[in-house]
């Protein structure tokens, strides 16, 4: 890789102002060597994505397991192009609807069927490539569609909009527009993540635009998640497959520098993470990997919480670093770097479940960082190279475990 990432604290980057990096790991990386890998140097190799005719940058968005990658390219003309890598590496363009100039995939299930935009139509593509419009609500259709996930089984949700009002839809596997309820006494919604069983989490707003966290049952029955009100400022992140719902928001009255990370429990109850935690991922037995640190955006170091709330640190080996995605099994990516006055510089990491670290390596004179793996381990990133300090270039990578 073009620089040791050890030898940024040793070199005083702990002195430099960073405003995102990252790192993630499940167990204590203070045992670890930032040196240990594979047996074979190519394993932590990265590995660019070819291109389709035509593109000229790309980017990943997400990856099943089966390792079928979907993202965006851009052509020349700056327009983004929606595309699916097989688990060969060999991309296909994927067609946008009749009239419109670009698009984008997004999510991606077990089966190889993608969701996302063209021009500003929501739409799935099936394994084969062929594309489908992802209808609006009837209330909605002279509005637009906003996908935010997939599950693994292919029910995709996000809501559909007319004006400033909102309403959470879940599309099955067959395209069907389902509309999810608000709560009682709520005006709009919105769903962000959905489990293989069908329930879905997201946000249902009141008439003044105040959030409160929800989650729907497979058969969109609505419960909200706070009924006492207890937190403001809600977002919701995901839901795994044991209903699990994990989020972030401010305790009520408080300051706004206290928000923290929660996870919403199957029996009612609420796990707090902690003062300025920002949790990224659940997996499916209810790890939960992001960061935590001081206020305005500085030191910030990555840490992993078990179901219970324990926070174990796994960053500290480095300055400013974040978890970004962790697998069932336990395997965690990330990275972590220093922003200088001309690039900012992200060094790719993973962290085996016994906390082993790993340095992705990169093309001299490059930077990376992941933005997902799947439960075999293939981590899914970005590589970034600046020809000028002003016009970064960005391709999709994979490292294979």
């Amino acid at each position: 890789m073009s620089i040791g990432i050890r030898a940024l604290r040793s070199a005083g980057a702990a002195t430099i102002a960073l405003a995102t990096v990252g790192a993630l790991a499940l167990g204590t990386a203070g045992s670890a060597t930032a040196d240990t890998g594979p047996t074979d140097p190519a394993a932590n190799t990265a590995i660019d994505l070819p291109l389709p005719p035509g593109a000229v940058l790309s980017d990943p968005a997400a990856v099943n397991d089966k390792g079928v990658i979907v993202g965006y390219v851009t052509d020349p003309t700056n327009h983004d192009l929606p595309v699916r890598w097989d688990a060969d590496l060999t991309p296909t363009a994927l067609p946008l609807l009749p009239g419109d100039g670009d698009g984008r995939a997004v999510a991606v299930s077990d089966d190889g069927s993608a969701v996302g935009y063209s021009g500003n139509h929501t739409v799935r593509w099936a394994p084969d490539g062929t594309v489908s419009v992802l209808p609006l609500l009837p209330s909605d259709t002279a509005g637009w569609g906003y996908i935010y996930a997939i599950s693994r089984t292919g029910t995709a949700v996000g809501h559909s909009a007319a004006g400033q009002a909102s309403h959470a839809v879940k599309w099955g596997p067959d395209g069907r527009a389902v509309p999810l309820a608000a709560l009682s006494g709520d005006v709009n919604s919105t769903a962000v993540s959905v489990n293989s069983s069908g329930a879905v989490a997201g946000l249902s707003y009141s008439a003044s635009g105040v959030a409160h966290p929800v989650k729907w049952a497979p058969d969109g029955t609505p419960t909200a998640l706070d009924p006492t009100s207890a937190y403001q400022d809600v977002w919701v992140v995901q839901i795994n497959d044991a209903g699990t719902v994990l989020g972030k928001a401010t305790p009520t009255g408080a300051a706004n520098d206290q928000w923290r990370s929660l996870t919403w429990n199957t029996d009612g109850t609420v796990t707090d993470l902690g003062r300025h935690s920002t949790a990224m991922a659940l997996n499916a037995t209810g790890t939960v990997v992001g960061q935590q640190g001081g206020a305005d955006n500085i030191d910030y170091t990555a840490t992993s919480w078990s179901p219970d709330g324990t926070a174990t640190t796994i960053g500290a080996d480095y300055d400013y670093t974040t978890a970004v995605a962790v697998n069932d099994a336990g395997l965690s990516v990330g990275y972590t770097g220093t922003k200088v006055p001309s690039a900012q510089e992200r060094h790719a990491l993973r962290w085996a479940p016994d906390g082993t670290l790993t340095e992705l390596n990169e093309a001299p004179g490059s930077y990376s960082y992941p933005v997902a793996v799947n439960n075999p381990g293939l981590t899914v990133g970005v590589r970034i190279t600046y020809p000028t300090p002003t016009s970064p270039t960005r391709t999709a990578v994979i490292w294979r475990p």
